[in-house]
């Protein structure tokens, strides 16, 4: 029996053959903590989260965003990558994974913060941006703990991303 034969084939995640370094496309991520802990229940944790998109937003200019929202166990992102980045979305993400994981390990021990991959879908030109945003931010109105939105301290969208 051969090494192969021992282990089912992985389901590949992303699209074989689209180009994750294009700029024109905007792409909704959801990130998952590793066995869905509840890290980012505690708001200085997710505040760590928030202060990396903004800074990889306002800063460094890698990325344009038009919404987040990020749940106990999980991170929503509307993004575009910007002109100028030259990486790929996976090597974004591992980049970001990478930093809140260091940030946030000086803060919490918490190990491993993420889960190995993530969900991506590529939104298409007919689908809606403010649709997908609103999506986005009324997770936590869904799951019940907050009634409207504006109420979360951890849901935004980025109105002027949208110009």
């Amino acid at each position: 029996m051969n090494d192969t034969a021992k282990f089912p084939k992985r389901k590949q995640i992303h699209l074989k053959d689209f180009d994750y370094s294009n700029t024109n496309f905007v792409f909704f991520l959801t990130l998952c903590t590793s066995k869905k802990q509840n890290v980012f229940a505690n708001s200085e944790i997710a505040n760590c989260l928030v202060n990396e998109i903004d800074f990889r937003f306002t800063k460094l200019k890698e990325i344009t965003v038009f919404a987040y929202c990020i749940m106990p166990d999980h991170l929503h992102l509307l993004l575009k990558l910007n002109e100028g980045y030259g990486k790929t979305l996976q090597g974004w993400v591992a980049a970001f994974k990478r930093h809140t994981t260091k940030t946030i390990l000086q803060n919490a021990f918490v190990k491993p913060l993420w889960q190995t991959n993530y969900y991506e879908h590529i939104v298409r030109k007919d689908e809606s941006l403010n649709k997908i945003a609103e999506y986005i931010v009324n997770n936590p109105v869904r799951k019940g703990m907050v009634s409207i939105w504006e109420d979360y301290a951890f849901s935004k969208i980025n109105y002027s991303s949208f110009k």
